[in-house]
């Protein structure tokens, strides 16, 4: 595909001037909860990915564990590449619907198809197999970055209000939780249902509905959102990868943050992809309380909601360092609880969900904010990059997570079935949703500390960035921070 899109500009599409033609101070709730059905498309194929997949490869296709993992990390090597160069695509797309937006439009149908043939059982065996799962798994992967790279970026084409863009996470975190309960309830019901004893084919036909489902989302999103934002990105310019690479590397707070997303993906891959194992055996469950297990997690989607009223009391770099240490305490803790304390186990799988809840509508809309440094830092707002960047560290998390659990079990010697466990294999899944995530949230912790782009910063930035649009700080030298 050609990097400029040659397509008719109309008046929704950013002009060509460093002004915004509106600066979407007030975005309508029917604009924010389209901007969260972006996503929210995208939490289908992770909430997949980070729940089932791995499951799906030991357990229904026989792919041993250490495969398994090896898979997962190898392919982020290609992801390396992909990544910054959708990131530039982005930057530099123009159509008629705007840079970013059209691009839930173009992916739709390729990432369903593409899902559903990740889950599809094929009839082969042995080494073909193997290399079928490689195939559509990197397919998958690259689908989403396509998606995933152009919708990230879209909110800062959406509006400059930080208010906004917190409130604008808060509906898409949310939307995302309401979507990850749709699959984690409903997908063991339907494996059940459709398969009647066979999982290869309940998952065929289950994730087939969930593939539609994904599809249907990113059109929404696609219809509903509008980019306002001028980017000092002009039609002129022609930035190569290596300029476009260093310019962002430049900015010092985005880098911490790439590290900080990292980080807290890792923590819902790790305890997601464990989920299942630990249900059959460490709590000795059925597939009904699997899905009632999965489905307290819907109250995590009041944590999201509640995120754009705390932050109005406290701030936002503030609240999201206190949050990961109450998690990463409480995840260490829970590891004394006894397995036979299904109930409690619940209620607290409950509550940890309402503070996790808490943590990626805070990380993304610091992210955000990082555009805002990176723009006042190098004088150049590149989203696309930025986001592509930032998909890279969110699939290397997918990587690394499904990789702590692969590698994990295959430390304990897990093998498939109840009668196969031992007091190594099931101590080793405890820890997978109990100290090892709890690590991850005190690592998280630590390195938002050194992150200095708060809420009063940010005003700054915002000034001198205003003063530069009219003209005033023409001539002077670009800040060093």
């Amino acid at each position: 595909m050609r990097a400029e899109i040659s397509t008719p500009v109309v008046e929704n599409v950013v002009e060509k001037t460093d002004r915004a033609v509106d600066s979407g101070d007030h975005l309508s709730i029917r604009e924010k909860i389209g901007y969260g059905l972006g996503d929210a498309g995208g939490t289908i194929i992770t909430a997949l990915i980070g729940s089932f997949l791995t499951y799906f490869y030991t357990d229904v296709f026989g792919i041993a564990p250490a495969i398994v993992g090896t898979i997962f990390l190898s392919l982020r090597v290609i992801d390396a590449f992909t990544d910054p160069m959708m990131g530039m695509l982005a930057d530099r797309t123009r159509s008629r619907w705007g840079r970013y937006r059209p691009w839930q439009l173009w992916m739709a149908l390729p990432m369903g198809a593409v899902l559903f043939l990740t889950f599809f059982s094929p009839g082969l065996e042995g080494n073909a197999l193997v290399v079928y799962a490689i195939i559509t798994y990197f397919l998958l992967s690259l689908c989403y970055t396509a998606s995933n790279v152009p919708y990230c970026a879209m909110i800062n084409a959406m509006t400059r209000n930080s208010k906004e863009m917190v409130a604008c996470q808060s509906y898409r975190f949310a939307l995302c939780g309401l979507a990850g309960l749709c699959i984690t309830v409903g997908l063991p019901m339907l494996v059940a249902w459709f398969g009647q004893g066979n999982e290869a084919r309940g998952y065929q036909w289950g994730v087939t509905l969930m593939a539609v489902l994904c599809a249907i989302m990113l059109l929404a999103c696609f219809a509903t959102v509008k980019e306002r934002v001028a980017s000092s990105y002009s039609d002129t310019e022609r930035y190569n990868l290596k300029t476009l690479i260093s310019n962002t590397w430049r900015n010092d707070q985005l880098v911490l943050m790439f590290f900080i997303i990292f980080l807290s993906i890792n923590v819902g891959m790790v305890k997601g992809g464990a989920l299942l194992y630990f249900i059959q055996y460490y709590l000795g469950e059925s597939p009904a309380y699997t899905s009632l297990f999965f489905g307290v997690g819907f109250v995590g989607i009041g944590g999201s909601f509640m995120v754009k009223y705390i932050v109005q009391k406290i701030e936002t770099v503030r609240f999201f360092i206190l949050t990961n240490l109450v998690l990463g305490i409480a995840s260490c803790l829970v590891a004394f609880i006894p397995g036979e304390y299904s109930t409690l186990w619940l209620a607290l799988n409950a509550l940890g969900a309402v503070f996790y809840g808490f943590v990626l509508p805070l990380a993304f809309a610091m992210m955000a904010f990082t555009d805002e440094y990176g723009e006042w830092k190098t004088g150049k707002r590149t989203s696309g990059m930025t986001f592509a960047f930032n998909l890279f560290f969110i699939k290397l998390a997918w990587a690394t997570g499904g990789a702590i659990v692969s590698f994990t079990l295959s430390l304990v010697h897990y093998q498939p079935g109840l009668e196969n466990q031992t007091t190594a294999s099931v101590t080793g899944i405890l820890l997978l949703v109990t100290v090892i995530p709890g690590v991850l949230h005190f690592m998280v912790a630590l390195a938002t500390y050194f992150f200095k782009v708060n809420e009063r910063f940010l005003k700054t930035i915002k000034s001198d960035l205003a003063q530069r649009a009219e003209g005033t700080g023409e001539g002077q030298e670009q800040p060093k921070a």
